[in-house]
């Protein structure tokens, strides 16, 4: 992929193909930037990414310690239907979730690509199975000395659940990163579109520049490669055991 993006568009569709480009073209990324505002889309990916991934590892990390360790009425009955919800397919409600986002005005919004994205079920249950496996005692002690729920959670179980936060927040990252579906049916205004969107209207604008498609293919995969690189250490430590 990255030696295509430096080739030219008739040398990249050549057979049989070369391996080496013949002639490095590293214009092809400006040229990239000038048939489509690929700048904007990556910057509209960068914000709809980051500010979803950052509300499904806050939710989710809130709620799977609630539901491990608060007990209130209905618990194991409402994670059973959390569950359950997992195995309904996006295609069965992204009807209705256009409808909802419609009748709130957020099609073509910030807010509209963001909020209903929050929600994540599978963040839910892996962050309730790493508490389930917490040791008690050390949560029973700051109990003793007077640390409430809000106290516990913040100071005690969020610092030790920050393997299974690293873990979740890359699996996060790479959903919202490349969640085509949704974005493409949320959006239809060039302002709100980002890379998965940019890419499909490159190709069906550009599709015989296949070059410069392959030059934006290696641009949007920058991020989740760099957010792997940092999280790598947080996702073998969890692998490992990371309590230990």
């Amino acid at each position: 992929m990255v030696l295509a993006s430096l080739k030219s568009s008739q040398e990249a569709l050549s057979f049989p193909p070369t391996f080496l480009p013949q002639e490095w073209r590293f214009d092809n990324y400006l040229s990239l930037f000038d048939a489509v505002p690929f700048g904007l889309y990556y910057g509209n990916s960068i914000f709809v990414t980051v500010a979803a991934t950052v509300g499904q590892v806050v939710t989710s990390l809130a709620a799977g310690y609630a539901f491990s360790r608060l007990h209130f009425r209905g618990r194991n009955v409402l994670f059973v239907v959390l569950l359950a919800a997992l195995l309904v397919p996006f295609e069965v409600v992204f009807t209705p979730l256009m409808s909802l986002l419609a009748s709130l005005g957020w099609l073509n919004t910030y807010q509209g690509l963001i909020i209903p994205n929050i929600p994540s079920i599978l963040g839910v249950f892996l962050f309730r199975q790493f508490f389930e496996g917490f040791p008690s005692e050390i949560e029973d002690a700051s109990r003793i000395d007077g640390a409430g729920v809000w106290r516990r959670f913040r100071s005690i179980m969020a610092p030790m659940a920050a393997p299974m936060v690293g873990s979740f927040a890359i699996l996060a990252f790479v959903y919202n990163w490349n969640n085509f579906f949704f974005q493409f049916l949320a959006v239809n205004r060039t302002e709100f579109f980002t890379i998965p969107i940019g890419l499909s209207q490159l190709q069906s604008t550009h599709g015989t520049s296949f070059n410069l498609l392959m030059a934006g293919s290696t641009l949007a995969i920058l991020p989740v490669f760099v957010v792997f690189l940092f999280f790598q250490r947080q996702i073998v430590t969890a692998m490992s055991g990371g309590l230990r």
